[in-house]
């Protein structure tokens, strides 16, 4: 089984908000544990040690969303206006949606070298794998390793570990150093991170939309940032494929122990719809808005034969429910992936989320 970040959404870690102007400050000193994850180093002191890298190497996690992308565009801008040699890697397909900003410079090999680099980033994997490579110890243990995230599973792996569940995205995150190293963001810069949140947000619709997330929002459209722009390429050029699965996959939901909804997509339906896998992201939304739905499953059959499974809740923390089968994500949001028969799963998953959503009411 996969770990799946699953979700978007804000974490359970007691952290309060704005600690990132408190690591600016710095009053967040070296082993400040929150939550049992532990900030081993200030975003001051990782900021500086990102600027006397030489070569680096920036992968997200596998599957990439407007986060990781838009975060690792950004950083990679970045890094290379302080004159830092920088490779993007990633795994997965890249959604189309996403293509405006300007994506060539990212290079999808089976296996990144790491020959001449000083350092790698790893954004949004809560472990190196999650981002869907394989290095081993000796490799990583000969870079600087630098782990960055908003996911509160995350495993503090990295020489550098800059990580909070408190904030939306990992652009927000990203967004810190180039204040911190007072470098003016660039248009380009300014699209990228907005993406990130955006995306990471629902649109400015999730609770993780916190007063400092909407002020860094706010001051990426001063510095170029064209919201509507982001807007139209993520959400209003849909392919009329993705709409005929959309209308197919709605059809098979199912309302559980009265306020649980769940749904599925198989690769027959995609094949019928001309569609795609990537075509499936963010249809669980629809059957989380639905009236007096707690919690939703959705199920998906990947193109790989593998079975992605999202939960998304209203209020109940679900992420150890999505422990369970080895995935992980947020408190709201979570997800996993798993191999198997797709049919005994979907039955199972659906039956025992249902029950542990309503366990207790």
């Amino acid at each position: 089984m996969a770990l799946d970040d699953g979700s978007d959404e804000m974490g359970f870690c007691s952290l309060r908000r704005g600690f990132l102007r408190r690591y600016i400050s710095g009053r967040m000193a070296f082993g400040y544990r929150c939550g049992g994850l532990l900030m081993d180093r200030s975003i001051t002191e990782t900021a500086a040690a990102l600027g006397t890298l030489k070569n680096v190497l920036i992968t997200g996690h596998a599957g990439p969303d407007g986060d990781s992308i838009g975060s690792g565009q950004a950083l990679a801008s970045f890094l290379r206006r302080l004159g830092i040699r920088t490779t993007v890697c990633q795994s997965g397909d890249i959604p189309r949606e996403l293509a405006f900003l300007g994506l060539t410079g990212i290079k999808r090999p089976e296996r990144p070298s790491l020959t001449g680099r000083d350092a790698i980033i790893f954004l949004e994997c809560c472990l190196p794998e999650r981002s869907g490579f394989t290095f081993t110890k000796d490799e990583l243990g000969a870079l600087e390793v630098f782990n960055i995230d908003h996911h509160p599973d995350n495993r503090n792996y990295g020489d550098y570990n800059i990580v909070d569940p408190g904030v939306s995205s990992v652009a927000e995150i990203i967004y810190q150093f180039f204040v911190l190293k007072r470098l003016p963001l660039l248009k380009n810069e300014a699209a990228a991170l907005l993406t990130g949140i955006v995306t990471d947000t629902g649109r400015f619709s999730q609770k993780n939309t916190t007063p400092e997330c909407l002020e860094i929002a706010s001051k990426l459209v001063r510095s170029g940032a064209d919201i509507s722009k982001i807007y139209n390429h993520i959400y209003g050029s849909q392919k009329p494929a993705r709409i005929k699965l959309l209308a197919e996959t709605l059809g098979t939901i199912e309302i559980l122990k009265g306020s649980v909804a769940c749904m599925h997509t198989d690769r027959k339906m995609l094949e019928r719809c001309g569609a795609v896998y990537n075509d499936t992201k963010d249809f669980i939304n629809y059957a989380r808005d639905l009236d007096g739905v707690e919690a939703a499953c959705y199920i998906r059959e990947g193109e790989d034969k593998k079975i992605h499974i999202n939960f998304r809740s209203l209020g109940k923390n679900i992420l150890p429910f999505a422990k369970k089968f080895g995935g992980g994500g947020h408190k709201l949001a979570s997800g996993v992936t798993v191999s198997g028969d797709y049919d005994k799963l979907r039955a199972t998953i659906t039956r025992d989320f249902a029950a542990y959503v309503r366990a207790g009411k």
